[in-house]
């Protein structure tokens, strides 16, 4: 038969064969003020009602509930996220000065004539503006393949089962021919499932933010390919106002880009933000109880 544990008011409670609590209590040794509690029991009782009512025991506690989830960064992504945000703002700019360029050379080229040194400005602008565009872009792409890095390897980081991308691969899909047109997508889908549920993710919908994301993306890459093409081989003044409104629709393209790029981001760290707030707050709890 288990240990019967009695506390009384002066010292800690103190486990006891059944016999020894019986023949304490008929020797007096035992104060009505002494509790007692065995295995099974929710709670202590007054001593007295184990002798003094019929022994019943309390049905057994229901059994714990699931722990909540812990939800961990593997590595912070706070001060890369506002920097690529940044840097998004930066290309933003980039591509509305590469817009105007654009609108200005087409100006250029719809007179009926312009000369050399008006030619030459042109170009030398066009240069210009080319380089910055493409440092910029080169620096905020390295940010945001970085970026994509990090989320990948935190949502694996949150615990999420059976997850298709590994962060290596997350990157190295975007330098592979073909391949890049669709498996990039597939990881930000991933990512933004694992985001809003980490542990049943694959049930959960990505959201029409990627989606818009990554048609945008495919998009201003073909125009802004299409336009270079042209323009390498190009030897008329038609052709490269054809080249010219091609660029143009690439820059609007390219602007509305930026924006979704930035919502998309921002939602991203938000919601994984989210879930280390939240599984932060249940440790916190967990200690008060």
């Amino acid at each position: 038969m288990s240990k019967i544990h009695v506390a009384l008011a002066s010292g800690e409670p103190t486990p006891y064969d059944p016999e020894q609590v019986q023949s304490m209590w008929e020797q007096g040794l035992l104060p009505e003020d002494a509790y007692y509690w065995q295995e099974g029991m929710n709670d202590w009782r007054p001593i007295s009602e184990y002798f003094h009512a019929p022994q019943t025991l309390d049905a057994p506690p229901a059994p714990p509930s699931a722990p909540a989830p812990c939800y961990t960064y593997k590595k912070n992504p706070r001060t890369l996220t506002s920097f690529l945000v940044v840097m998004l703002w930066i290309s933003l700019g980039a591509e509305v000065a590469s817009l105007a360029s654009d609108f200005s050379q087409m100006a250029l080229l719809s007179r009926e004539s312009f000369t050399q040194e008006q030619a030459d400005a042109n170009d030398a602008r066009q240069g210009m503006i080319g380089l910055g565009y493409m440092a910029v872009f080169a620096v905020t792409g390295i940010t945001f393949l970085r970026w994509v890095y990090r989320a990948n390897s935190n949502c694996h980081g949150f615990g999420a089962q059976d997850m298709r991308f590994t962060p290596g691969w997350a990157v190295g899909y975007y330098f592979i021919p073909f391949v890049n047109l669709v498996r990039p997508y597939q990881v930000m889908k991933e990512i933004c499932q694992v985001c809003k549920d980490p542990r049943n993710w694959s049930s959960v919908s990505a959201g029409a933010l990627v989606n818009a994301w990554w048609t945008l993306q495919i998009l201003s890459g073909f125009l802004g390919q299409l336009s270079f093409r042209i323009s390498m081989e190009v030897k008329t003044i038609v052709g490269l106002q054809i080249a010219t409104t091609i660029s143009i629709a690439s820059g609007f393209v390219g602007i509305v880009l930026c924006f979704v790029t930035i919502a998309m981001i921002k939602n991203i760290f938000r919601k994984q933000e989210a879930l280390v707030k939240s599984s932060e707050q249940n440790v916190f709890q967990a200690g008060l109880l």
